[in-house]
């Protein structure tokens, strides 16, 4: 997984967490694309230390908001130029019926 650049969403635990750490120890690049950064900052860091791997980023995304991902993709763009591997790992469970928000 050498020079990879891999996203993963639903990053900062169960699932996701154990996956970056696995790639992590690999030696990938991964971004961790999370809605709150100050539950995420603990795990990238811990994974960092554990696996000696510093390439490991934080990004604010928010999945249910339009806005959210078109700033995400702006900034992903912005910093890389290209993605090998997208998890997909992200997942709710609601009740009641919502929508995204349209806007961008």
């Amino acid at each position: 997984m050498k020079d990879k650049i891999v996203l993963i969403t639903g990053a900062n635990s169960g699932i996701g967490k154990g996956t970056i750490r696995a790639l992590a120890k690999k030696g990938a690049t991964i971004i961790m694309a999370c809605r709150h950064l100050e539950k995420a900052r603990p795990v990238c860091e811990m994974i960092q230390t554990e696996s000696n791997n510093p390439n490991i980023k934080m990004m604010k995304l928010y999945h249910a908001s339009l806005k959210s991902a078109g700033s995400f993709r702006q900034e992903f763009k912005a910093r890389y130029q290209k993605l090998d591997v997208l998890i997909n790992n992200a997942g709710v469970f609601c009740i009641k019926r919502a929508e995204a928000e349209s806007k961008m």
